[in-house]
């Protein structure tokens, strides 16, 4: 019983190995094994869920989070934000703002001086009143005061993080869904502004600049929309949703050989590490068929090809 918690120790700093070497599967092994060990440590719990979301294991990951709150309910914002990712609808909300309040107290209690540790928690909470426009902008959008949350949490987040690139994303997509196409476009090139300002450290998710991505090509910028898809490959060439997001501007420009590169790279990551989304994975085999139907067996792309290295 002595050796239990050094045991855990071990545990988890072979997970942590295994997740510097991106082996998560390895790495979930790891924690199962010292959740089992020590099921009521909330720090185990969260750490763990955290690890089940990377890996799509959504099941398991609100497991996990539920027991965190169950147990300490008033300890760690986030755990309320990664649980809301996993919920939809006003479930969901109830979370974001339960995160929302504790990050809002955790704020008012930081040294004035600290403010590399203010500025994170506002960045977080940035991030937090933007997951909630998304939610008013889809699953929610039916409400009759959608609308007008949007504009509340989007002035919200601005107030906290006005240089953003996942603000002016968010705000971007509302004045699509608007109709507001110019204000669209002005926001999204903000964004596109922050974000090619910043280090890659410091950049967003990949998930949210495939959304400024996507915002690109829906406004019709589709040489700023490849340009920036193709930076992202140099970041992660093994991200699926940047892969089908090219394929889809190849596709619609014609170059059937370059549209069937990219989804045949989409679907050899979806084979290797297995669907997590399935609207995904559905997105990416309807790019192939289209393909297939366009260039049966791949003739074109190949005249397209061999068009191209007889210009060289």
């Amino acid at each position: 019983v002595e050796d239990k918690p050094k045991k855990i120790q071990l545990l988890i700093a072979h997970a942590t190995d295994c997740m510097a070497k991106y082996d998560l599967e390895a790495a979930y092994k790891f924690y199962e094994k010292a959740v089992s060990l020590s099921p009521d440590d909330t720090d185990l719990l969260d750490a763990s869920g955290e690890l089940c979301m990377e890996l799509g294991r959504s099941d398991e990951a609100i497991r996990l989070f539920q027991r965190s709150i169950e147990l300490k309910p008033d300890e760690n914002a986030f755990k309320y934000m990664n649980i809301g990712q996993l919920y939809s609808g006003e479930e969901a909300i109830r979370f974001f703002q339960r995160g929302i309040e504790m990050m809002n107290h955790e704020l008012e209690q930081a040294a004035p001086e600290d403010e590399e540790a203010r500025n994170k928690m506002k960045a977080r909470l940035c991030s937090a009143y933007c997951s909630m426009t998304e939610i008013y902008m889809t699953d929610l959008c039916d409400n009759e005061d959608a609308e007008c949350r949007c504009e509340d949490f989007l002035e919200s987040a601005q107030s906290l993080a006005p240089e953003s690139p996942e603000l002016y994303v968010q705000w971007g997509n509302l004045r699509l869904c608007q109709s507001r196409q110019e204000d669209a476009k002005k926001m999204t090139y903000k964004a596109l502004t922050l974000c090619n300002r910043l280090e890659e450290a410091d950049k967003p998710s990949l998930d949210i600049r495939t959304g400024l991505m996507k915002l690109l090509i829906e406004l019709e910028q589709i040489d700023e929309a490849e340009e920036f898809g193709r930076a992202l490959l140099e970041v992660d060439d093994e991200f699926v949703e940047t892969w089908y997001l090219l394929g889809l501007i190849h596709l619609n420009q014609g170059s059937l050989a370059r549209a069937r590169e990219c989804a045949t790279a989409a679907a050899k990551v979806l084979e290797r590490d297995g669907v997590t989304d399935e609207e995904q994975a559905a997105r990416v085999q309807e790019l192939m068929e289209e393909v297939e139907r366009k260039d049966p067996g791949g003739a074109a792309a190949a005249m397209e090809e061999d068009g191209e290295d007889g210009e060289e």
